[in-house]
Parts: C-alpha cells; structure tokens; sequence
C-alpha cells in the first residue's frame, strides 16, 4: 500500500499495528496465513510516503523501506518540510529557461554510505545517521539535499566543475540561514575569524554568503547560483556584483567575524550622524525634512486630524510598531511634482508601501494614490514585490535569474529608496538601482491601469497632487531620512 500525500494534514495512519488489529478483530489471529498477512503489511510499499506538492507540479516520493522504523518519523516530521520547502527553495533558485525537477525520490536507508548525497533528482539518506539526529540535523540535512536537486549544475563543459565551496556553500546558506537561523548552526565566534576561510566549504561558506547577502543584497545567491548553473561563474562575479573583488571581501568578512558583526541583520548598520538631517548642498537644492527625528510634526493618520498611536518615534525612527493601530500617516501637505528619498527597514515578511497623489476622497489612501510597493522579499507573499508601481508596473528581468530585478537588502537592515514623480516621466530606485520608468497620466499608463484591479476606482491616479502617505497596516517598518525637493514645472 503506498501512502499519498496531498496536504499535511492527510497524513495516513495506517500501518501494521492497525492491519494486525484487524486481523485479530476477523478471527484470523491464529491462522497459519497471519504471518504472511504481516509480511504484506510489512512491504515495500508501505513505507513509501507520496507526496503531490504546489496541485501536482511536484512530486516527491520519501522511501524509508530500508529503514522502516523512520516511516513514521518521515510521516509526521519530515514530509511537512519537504512540502514547504522544496517549492521555497524552487523559487530561490531561479534561472532564465530553467525547469527545477518535478519527480524527486528520497530513500533512507541504512545500507546508504556517509551521511546523504544527491544525484540528479535523488536524495540518498544514512538511516543510522538519521535515527541518531531525528531531533538534530535531520531534517536540514535534507533541506541541504534538495537544493542540490535544484542546484543542476550542468552547464560546464566536460572536465570543469563548479567550485565546490560554492556548491555546498550554497546548500548550507539556504539551510543554516534561512531555514533553521535560530540553530546558529553555522555561525563563527570573534576568536574563531583568523582561522576562517570563505573557500572552506559547508557552513562557514555560508556564513561568509550571508555576510555579503546581507551587506550587498539578498539577490546575489540566486544571480551566483544561476552563473554556477549555466557554467558561467567567474571569480568576476563578486566584483561585478559588489564592486569589491573577493579576496577583499574576504578580508572584510573576517574583520566583521573577529568584531562579533558578521552575523548581526546587517544594519545594525551603525547609523550616520547625519540622521534625519540635510547637508548645506541639499538645502541649497530645495531638500526639506519630512520627518525630524524626534517627532511626527507634519503628519496625520488617513482623514484624522492626529497621528494613531501605533506610529511611534523610536531612536531617531518613525516606526509602524503596531500594525492594528496604525492605518496609513499621510503629510499635512500636498506635493504635485517632486522628488522624495528615504529609507526603510521592514520586519520578516512585512509588507508596507508609499503612496503619492493622496487625497480624503477615496475611502482609503490608495483609492486614489498609486502605490510604491515595500516589501520583505523573501518572506511576504504579495506578488507585487518591494519597488514596483503596485499591480502596474515592474522591473525588467535580470539577465542570471529571469526574474525582475530585485536589489533590496535582507528584512532588518536599511535599504534607500528614491522616488522621482516628474511631468517628464516618474523613477523608481532602490539602493541606487533604478528599477523603472513611467509617465503619469500617459496612453501607457491609462491602458495599465484599465486592465488592473484599479480599473473599478474611479479616482484612483487622477488627482494631480496631494499628500505622500506611508502604509502602515501589513507589518512592521521604521522609516529614516525622509526627505522631499518639490520640483516646479
């Protein structure tokens, strides 16, 4: 009997004890033929676990007939993750053209040499090792397999291989870093940076992948794991991406180990002096603080005359601390043409947004305010991604991936935006990558915004101007440096 498994929830308990119950309840317990009964109860089959993940784009089979005592540990421990993360890691690794395998096998078995390994689309299990870390490492042991499942490095020619720290660094960064952070499993102590090495392989390649994802931007392990996969990697790659070559990221790395930062949510980036502040050359241009610092001058909450109290002035932040109590904060002035920059910070799987052209027309801020998207890129689940003109307008692709651009820095850490509404044509950045253009009001836009959920707004994007707003119902996020130059015609 093999066992299908459609949902977590569908786990099917049936197993020996249950068919040696009824065979006691058929009166057939001291029949010569019970043994047999039992052999068939013990199977093959019925330790193969069925999994149909994503309505059946993926299939994963989890064979414990080597091991049968693990079935119903896979059952109930390891098939839920396999189920949520193999899609997860799917979507982490993409690449321009490519397909990650549909049918994947994972055997456990006790016969299995070393620990586990991957080939192709299957993962191969130590059952001894298993059974020794079923509360350890079992499980992100296979998390670490099935990203060589999507890895498919198949792109280089024959007698070349990808660098095997990269291989199985980006294995463990995936696993210790974004799917069990809260084991530290590959976290480096201060005494421990000297003899650190970022080649080394395994976790303390991770960590070092980490560091730099969050210093540089959360899309560079998809862009280096798609070079690695076309068999394009280069030790080029680090400082195209970073505009640092890697020995000096390297260096950088280890003083950040050897000083206790390297695994800090990178910003706790220390912040500036100039916080909140403008430069003699930035109030020369016209700049104008929109937020100071220490309070919410200048600010009201959606159609109040106050501010809601889950807005808070926090060390220098104006902070969405509670999301239930915060609603949208809109400036006391309108702005038609201008140029707004700032920076943000969200929390895990936050979602936040800024909305410009408001007015107490609509019923809410963005009945009438299109809406530049904020968003925790690896955690939220709005299809709308951090930097696009909500369900309007998106990047372009990047050329590695296949997915829009994407240059925004892990939850946690500040990220810059820069956000340019012009009668000549409306910019968006982020960390000083421009991201996309637009024209207010152009055949282009009207015909985007008609074939969008915004089509049934009547006002929505007609007001020439009106008050900037900041989200502040779908997550946490602090907000710094806001600062605004209105532009004349």
């Amino acid at each position: 009997m093999t066992r299908s498994l459609s949902t977590p929830s569908a786990f099917s308990t049936i197993g020996y004890a249950a068919l040696a119950a009824a065979i006691v309840l058929l009166g057939v317990a001291e029949c010569p033929a019970a043994d047999a009964v039992a052999d068939t109860a013990t199977s093959e089959s019925d330790h193969q676990l069925e999994l149909d993940l994503e309505n059946g784009k993926y299939h994963i089979t989890i064979d414990t007939s080597g091991s049968p005592d693990l079935t119903e540990w896979a059952e109930q421990e390891l098939a839920p993750v396999v189920k949520e993360w193999y899609p997860m890691i799917v979507d982490m690794l993409p690449g321009k053209g490519f397909d990650a395998p549909t049918e994947v096998s994972i055997k456990i078995a006790d016969d299995i040499e070393g620990v586990a390994y991957t080939s192709g689309d299957r993962v191969s299990c130590n059952g001894n090792w298993m059974r020794r870390q079923l509360d350890g490492e079992a499980r992100g042991a296979v998390v670490h397999e099935l990203v060589h499942v999507v890895q498919q490095y198949r792109g280089w020619r024959r007698g070349n291989r990808p660098p095997g720290w990269l291989v199985e660094g980006v294995c463990d960064y995936i696993r210790w870093f974004l799917y069990e952070p809260e084991s530290g499993g590959a976290l480096i102590a201060a005494n421990g940076a000297d003899r650190a090495r970022h080649d080394a392989s395994y976790r303390t390649t991770a960590n070092f992948l980490n560091w730099v994802s969050n210093k540089y931007g959360s899309n560079l392990v998809p862009k280096l794991n798609a070079r690695l996969r076309e068999g394009k990697y280069s030790v080029d790659f680090w400082e195209e991406y970073t505009g640092q070559p890697l020995d000096k990221l390297a260096a950088s790395w280890k003083k950040a180990l050897a000083a206790g930062d390297a695994e800090q949510p990178a910003a706790a980036q220390k912040d500036d002096q100039n916080v909140n502040q403008l430069t003699a050359e930035e109030q020369e241009q016209g700049w104008k603080l929109l937020f100071d610092g220490s309070s919410t001058d200048g600010w009201h909450s959606f159609k109040r005359d106050e501010v809601r109290e889950g807005w808070k002035v926090e060390d220098g932040k104006l902070v969405c601390a509670d999301p239930r109590n915060a609603g949208d904060l809109c400036t006391n002035d309108d702005y038609k043409w201008f140029e707004l920059r700032l920076e943000y910070n969200i929390s895990q799987g936050g979602n936040s947004g800024i909305m410009f052209h408001v007015t107490d027309d609509g019923g809410a801020a963005w009945a009438t305010g299109p809406e530049f998207q904020l968003e925790d890129n690896m955690e939220a689940h709005d299809p709308t991604r951090c930097g696009w003109l909500y369900a309007l307008y998106k990047p372009a692709e990047d050329a590695d991936t296949g997915q829009p651009i994407d240059a925004t820095l892990p939850a946690g850490q500040w990220n810059q935006v820069r956000l340019l509404i012009s009668p000549d044509g409306c910019v968006h950045e982020i960390n000083g990558v421009e991201y996309l253009e637009y024209k207010l009001g152009s055949e282009e836009f009207n015909e985007r915004v008609a074939a969008s959920k915004f089509a049934s707004m009547p006002l929505f994007a007609k007001p020439d101007k009106g008050m900037i707003a900041l989200q502040g119902d779908h997550g946490q996020v602090s907000f710094r440096n806001v600062k605004v130059r209105p532009i004349t015609e």
